[in-house]
């Protein structure tokens, strides 16, 4: 299971007609898409590229995690920015729902985990929450749970370029 969180209203920097295979078949039905891409590899190839290209470029416009990353990041961001997140949108937060913050309630969470990584404190925070880890059983399923300060980052310029967000 994967958590999709989608910026409301995205700050664009770049548009997709400035990536001309990304905005070709990006603009195809789902079915169509892959069935032409699954037969150009080349083009394939050149799709994903641009994909990636738009997507670092538009950091708002699309944030994602497995289940194993979702978690520990989606507890991390309540545990630093519980000021922006009620407890019913963090609960909401670990399931598909749709649960998510407004524009303002996103930037502010965005700089406080920024503000938390310049000072060190999520970096200290992985070293504990690690140590927490090694120290349950070997077949304990929460050691399946990683943390990692890029993607605390990550999630962060997301927030900060959402314009808000639903986590679907």
């Amino acid at each position: 299971m994967g958590f999709d969180l989608s910026g409301l209203n995205p700050k664009m920097n770049m548009k997709p007609e400035e990536l001309p295979v990304y905005n070709k078949y990006n603009s195809m039905d789902f079915r169509e898409k892959w069935k032409a891409l699954d037969k150009d590899k080349k083009m394939s190839e050149q799709y994903f590229e641009e994909l990636g290209t738009y997507e670092e470029a538009n950091p708002g416009v699309y944030f994602r995690n497995n289940c194993w990353w979702w978690r520990p990041l989606w507890n991390y961001c309540y545990h630093v920015g519980d000021i922006v997140i009620s407890h019913e949108v963090y609960e909401s937060g670990h399931s598909n729902s749709g649960a998510g913050l407004n524009d303002e309630d996103a930037k502010l969470l965005g700089a406080l985990l920024l503000t938390e990584i310049a000072s060190g404190r999520t970096e200290e925070y992985k070293e504990e929450y690690q140590k927490r880890l090694d120290r349950l059983e070997p077949s304990d399923f929460d050691r399946h749970y990683p943390f990692d300060v890029e993607n605390v980052r990550d999630f962060a310029m997301f927030c900060l370029e959402s314009g808000g967000f639903e986590i679907c």
